[in-house]
């Protein structure tokens, strides 16, 4: 089938603006294809928990980056899927105090960055759902949330880094009730030399759909008639027709192979200008249509037709003064303090059992402890805990008089209650005891059988650990002590009294949890 010359020309103007609107609907004007961009990224953090002290975590976070952020406009929110992997260390403590579930909040810190060297700092609110606590092993918590809407200033490359987080939970058990630990805040930090940018982005420029349409390869032929249509600011209205008649003016040219009737429907005003389109501006008018992808930013099709406007959006700018909004509302982001609790205190029972040595300087002698037993009370939330030490008899062999080969049963009682702290993994602990002399043999002979033989006083035992004691396990406590002077030893008690008292006195004792 054939079409008249300018017949043809109005259908492939008409063909023209339909792409045109059809690629503005679908967003890909000006811009090509853009997909959401997938983001992934595994950090390792160190977390302060009750108790036990650091621990590593695992977290692994996922996200769709946004693919229509456009400059002056306000961008989708970003959602960040949140997958923690909890340590089996921390898994015991949650067992030891009886939790069966956790649940909380979470608070994760990360960085925006846009361009024009713009950075906003986002709290990211993360909701931690009731997750079930296993009785051993590693388990994982999941937890999602949004970073707020921004509205960028400028086109450019964005980049979103992750930075610390903070998480407040609340372990219960079986019932449903809180646990001895209550509600605890830990604050984690990102271990170094780990990249921790998440991903990049595209911020497409204002109106960027716009600026294809208005360079057809057909117009420049028609400028010299462009000034014209300057004066055809009232046809400017008629493209808004045009998105009607693109059915109803088709089948006006079909219908009617005369050109010159043509004219008459477009020019309902004025005949006149008829001449015009015999020269072919009509088909200038035409490509206005293509114009038409100008209606993808509908708020201005006025201002479409001169670009010179089209830096406005470029002052669009102004929406710089709402990020800031933002960044006055997300201004928390999470700097690791430590560790804090809340709720009512609670105890909990721990046995451990007991072996170790202790050091008399004044004999030069090593008396071995144990194996014995201590019993604690632990307050899970405090760190605080009682606890009785029982330690049977045990022999110590040494020099009396620094010549004779001589021996003795010593039996340590524990005077009232063992009381400390147990804090990030680090002991501190007081106790007194008491230090008896059972027998004394001499060349295997006994010259002493007596139960008040002991010291005059409690001697002072400040035990500490090192740093990673782990209280679901156990670990070493050491400690410098002085023996004070004995009693009841009979006519032996000076002479004990000069070899045995002072200072300079060890012991390392090795708990092993039951």
């Amino acid at each position: 089938m054939k079409f008249p010359l300018k017949s043809k020309r109005s259908v492939q103007a008409l063909a023209a603006g339909t792409v045109a609107a059809v690629a503005a609907t679908l967003g890909i004007v000006g811009a090509g294809l853009s997909e959401a961009a997938p983001a992934s990224l595994t950090l390792k953090y160190t977390c302060p928990f009750p108790l036990i002290g650091d621990q590593t975590l695992v977290v692994k976070i996922d996200t769709v980056l946004p693919d229509d952020a456009v400059a002056g406009k306000t961008s989708t929110p970003i959602t960040f899927d949140v997958d923690v992997t909890v340590p089996a260390d921390a898994t015991a403590g949650l067992s030891l105090v009886g939790a069966t579930t956790v649940e909380g909040s979470a608070k994760a810190a990360a960085v925006l960055k846009y361009p024009v060297d713009k950075t906003l700092n986002l709290g990211l609110p993360l909701a931690i759902p009731v997750t079930p606590v296993p009785e051993s092993g590693d388990f994982h918590v999941k937890t999602s949330g949004k970073a707020p809407a921004v509205t960028f200033p400028s086109a450019g490359t964005a980049s979103v880094t992750v930075g610390n987080f903070s998480t407040t939970m609340t372990p219960k058990n079986a019932q449903g009730q809180p646990t001895d630990l209550g509600t605890f805040t830990s604050d984690c930090v990102v271990q170094p030399g780990q990249n921790q940018l998440l991903g990049t982005f595209e911020i497409k420029p204002a109106g960027g759909g716009t600026t294809t349409p208005t360079t057809p390869t057909t117009t420049p032929t028609t400028t010299t008639a462009e000034p014209t249509p300057t004066t055809e600011p009232t046809p400017t209205t008629q493209p808004t027709p045009t998105t009607e008649p693109t059915p109803t003016t088709q089948p006006t040219p079909t219908t009617e192979p005369t050109p010159t009737t043509e004219p008459t429907p477009t020019t309902q005003p004025t005949p006149t200008t008829e001449p015009t389109p015999t020269t072919k501006p009509t088909p200038t008018t035409e490509p206005t249509p293509t114009t038409q992808p100008s209606p993808t930013t509908e708020p201005t099709p006025t201002t479409q037709p001169t670009p010179t406007t089209e830096p406005t959006p470029t002052t669009e700018p102004t929406p710089t003064t709402q990020p800031t909004s933002p960044t006055t509302m997300p201004t928390t982001p999470t700097t690791p303090t430590g560790t804090t609790t809340t709720q009512p205190p609670g105890d909990t029972q721990i046995v451990y059992g007991v072996k170790g040595k202790t050091t008399i300087a004044g004999l030069n002698a090593r008396l071995p402890l144990g194996p014995g037993e201590f019993s604690a009370k632990l307050n899970a939330q405090s760190g605080k805990f009682t606890g009785q030490l029982s330690l049977p008899p045990s022999s110590v062999q040494f020099r009396f008089l620094g010549f004779f080969p001589a021996s003795a049963t010593v039996k340590i009682n524990q005077v009232g209650d063992v009381t400390g702290t147990v804090t990030a993994g680090a002991v501190k602990a007081d106790t007194k005891v008491d230090v008896k002399l059972l027998a004394v043999r001499l060349f295997g002979f006994p010259i002493l059988a007596s139960s008040s033989c002991q010291t005059a006083k409690p001697a002072d035992i400040p035990l500490v650990s090192a740093y990673g004691f782990n209280p679901l396990k156990g670990g070493k406590l050491t400690a410098e002590y002085k023996l004070p002077q004995f009693r009841g030893c009979g006519l032996l008690t000076p002479m004990i009294s000069a070899m045995v008292s002072g200072d300079g006195n060890s012991l390392e004792v090795n708990l092993t949890k039951k």
